[in-house]
């Protein structure tokens, strides 16, 4: 038999499977890009569509798996978005020209668009209050090992010119997670929100968790719709959820990691020196997310959030001084290091616990994946337009938008977020107290 505590750090460990299936598949494009665009001779607006394709799927995906997620369950979702994942990891190596590459990319992203938000809001509700933080935490930092290993692979296989193995690699975390997520027990908030009370009370048993208490009123009722999950909830709360999604994005932290290797060549590394910079970036993002773990659950989302992005807003500001004073690559390498590391303790890790966090579970698939569809829209614009916004700003420019965005974002949270560090995961609609810290 099993002990409790073994079954419940095994479960979070193959979900967090998912994390590293989605770092990679997100960050695999950086290193590749530019033996790619060599093998097509892409134009920018190519190379960003190449990028972006897996963001559109995402954030086509998101919104509508969220219902799935709440009819089906969470373990179904996880597993379907693996099968998926592998059929577009496998297009995506066996491309015979940009159109069969960006279709295949474009499943991918069909899939990281479930995950981005199946896997988050599965550890939530397996985990205890205590520790939700550090749990859904260990997802974001199997994504930076992922991004990390996509990089590290890229720069290993750069020589010979082999992109076609380094996507296909991404396929084995998904094949993991395809095999292992039948062994697992469903999320017993989601199995009592259905009515189905003891399979959710022996579900929480077998995970040695405690399931929160409900209201006296509670009663078990099908998914609502999209329209009356956000009554439920409060609009509020459902704008704020949508606006930390956009912002994450719109600071450029993604910008950082998808063109990396970009970013740097343009800086005056050579095209193998900036994939070398990006796997030091990449290895910047993996021990910050190891930071976030121990500190999140102590200090609690708003610290972490609003401190990180007044780091970044500095960071890019100093980028574009860097570019502007025709510093040396080495300089932007670390600046973007530092860039990425205040993101990584910040937005990238409590926007995924935040939006867990102050939902109902009735609702929660549903408004998770709401949100989970604007972040990967954000992700898709900001990506796309980032090589064309360096040609008619320079890089130094758009830095310096980021840079300014990013600060915004920090005054106006600092403003409307309220913290949720150790509340119980909500059972029902919260009351809509006031946004302000």
């Amino acid at each position: 038999m099993i002990s409790p505590r073994v079954l419940r750090a095994f479960t979070v460990s193959l979900a967090s499977v998912g994390g590293l299936m989605f770092g990679y598949g997100t960050g695999v494009m950086a290193g590749v890009l530019p033996m790619v665009a060599g093998t097509y001779r892409l134009s920018s607006w190519s190379q960003g569509a190449a990028v972006s394709a897996a963001l559109v799927g995402a954030a086509l995906t998101a919104p509508t798996s969220g219902r799935l997620a709440d009819r089906l369950g969470r373990r179904p979702v996880i597993a379907a978005a693996a099968a998926v994942y592998i059929a577009g990891t496998a297009g995506s190596a066996l491309a015979t020209g940009p159109a069969a590459l960006v279709a295949g990319r474009f499943l991918v992203g069909l899939a990281l668009g479930a995950t981005s938000f199946a896997v988050p809001l599965y550890i939530s509700e397996i985990a205890p209050p205590a520790r939700r933080g550090a749990m859904v935490t260990l997802n974001q930092l199997m994504i930076t090992i992922g991004l990390l290993l996509a990089y590290v692979v890229a720069y290993a296989l750069e020589p010979g010119g082999q992109w076609r193995t380094v996507l296909g690699l991404g396929a084995l975390p998904a094949l993991a997670l395809l095999a292992g997520m039948p062994a697992v027990p469903e999320s017993p908030d989601w199995l009592r929100a259905r009515g189905r009370t003891a399979r959710a009370q022996d579900a929480a048993h077998r995970l040695g968790i405690e399931l929160p208490p409900v209201p006296g009123d509670f009663a078990p009722a099908p998914a609502p719709g999209l329209r009356r999950a956000c009554r439920l909830a409060g609009s509020r709360w459902v704008a704020l959820g949508l606006a930390i999604a956009v912002l994450v994005h719109l600071t450029g932290l993604n910008t950082a990691i998808y063109y990396a290797p970009t970013i740097l060549a343009a800086s005056g590394l050579t095209a193998s020196g900036g994939i070398a910079g990006s796997v030091l970036v990449g290895l910047c993002n993996v021990l910050a997310t190891v930071v976030t773990i121990v500190f999140l659950d102590r200090w609690g989302r708003r610290p972490l959030m609003l401190g990180g992005l007044a780091v970044m807003a500095v960071a890019a500001a100093a980028i574009a001084v860097a570019q502007h004073t025709g510093a040396q690559g080495t300089a932007t390498a670390l600046l973007l290091c530092v860039f990425i590391t205040a993101g990584a303790v910040g937005p990238a890790a409590v926007f995924w616990v935040y939006i867990a966090e102050i939902y109902p579970v009735d609702v929660r698939g549903a408004l998770m994946s709401l949100a989970t569809g604007a972040h990967w829209g954000a992700d898709f614009v900001v990506a796309t337009t980032f090589l064309p916004l360096v040609q008619e700003l320079s890089l130094a420019g758009a830095f310096t938008l980021y840079a300014a965005i990013t600060l915004a974002s920090a005054l106006a949270l600092g403003r409307w977020m309220p913290e949720t560090r150790g509340r119980q995961l909500a059972t029902a609609a919260p009351d809509a107290p006031p946004l302000s810290p």
